[in-house]
């Protein structure tokens, strides 16, 4: 039985990490190892907290898989197994997430069944646990509980810093995709969150803290402003030369294809970087439910 080692950002809630230490000793894969990294006192937050604990465990040749899982997030007792039974049998998926519930009166609610949009808060998909079966490809996954492919971050690196406490987790996400990996939600694994770390509204200083991280992660996937700005570097690189060179190597491209009797790029394919359910559809069919978004 591999080791799956679990990293943890922890800050002051001791309850609840004693609840979440609990649930990881319950876990029916015998080969957990913790790694709590306490923020208690220099609050580094959550994206260094991470990269500490990915730094640490997804270099070593013996640990194929890690788990960044939330202090207030409760795996149910076979959902590590889960979740490494379905990367072992899929060598393309690079992150599978557990869905999320939560405890209601009424039983087990989804609060996370995958994901939709992304900016600038992130919209979940929500179901009923009932009519999801078969994990499926998602955009992005929640930082609550994910389990990584260590081959990952070895590829793309770790978390973008630059993102302190909330948006890395799409953003790493979405350089994984870029890459040629998968990102999936299995609903075979199951985690209780009690939505009690970047669910709350915080102080000014972390609501600061968020914006700032909002703002970056547009600039970089959105608006094209970080990368506009570091790729125009050079006198000759500017946005008129850029586009006059990628028109010039577009035609260049269509003479080719011509010539060679290919496919034009992107013609009766699928980017195998869009979830298959982008096919026919903008989102899964549940997702266009009433009241299954958050």
């Amino acid at each position: 039985m591999a080791l799956v080692p679990i990293i943890i950002p922890f800050f002051k809630e001791h309850e609840k990490l004693e609840k979440c230490l609990a649930a990881i000793a319950a876990q029916s894969h015998g080969e957990c190892e913790t790694f709590v990294r306490d923020n208690s006192d220099d609050n580094i937050l959550f994206t260094a907290a991470v990269n500490e604990g990915l730094a640490k465990y997804c270099y070593r040749p013996d640990v194929q898989y890690v788990i960044v899982l939330n202090q207030d997030a409760y795996m149910d007792p076979d959902c590590v197994q889960k979740l490494v039974a379905f990367m072992d049998s899929h060598p393309e998926c690079g992150i599978a997430c557990p869905f999320q519930y939560a405890e209601t009166t009424t039983g087990r609610k989804v609060t996370w069944g995958g994901s939709l949009a992304a900016f600038p808060g992130g919209v979940h998909r929500k179901s009923d646990l009932a009519t999801d079966r078969e994990p499926f490809e998602t955009f992005w996954a929640n930082g609550a509980a994910m389990m990584i492919r260590s081959q990952v971050v070895r590829e793309c690196g770790q978390f973008d810093r630059n993102m302190r406490f909330i948006c890395s987790d799409s953003d790493f996400s979405f350089t994984a995709r870029a890459r040629g990996w998968k990102v999936f939600a299995v609903p075979q694994a199951l985690v209780h969150h009690a939505l009690g770390g970047s669910g709350k509204a915080g102080g000014e200083e972390l609501q600061l803290v968020k914006a700032r991280d909002v703002v970056y992660f547009g600039e970089k996937w959105l608006s094209g402003g970080l990368y506009r700005r570091m790729a125009h570097e050079g006198a000759s690189l500017g946005p008129i030369s850029v586009r006059s060179l990628l028109r010039t190597y577009r035609q260049h491209i269509g003479l080719l294809e011509r010539k060679l009797g290919v496919p034009a790029a992107g013609e009766a394919q699928r980017d195998p970087r869009l979830p298959s359910w982008m096919v026919e559809t903008s989102m899964p069919p549940q997702a266009r439910r009433p009241g299954s978004f958050s």
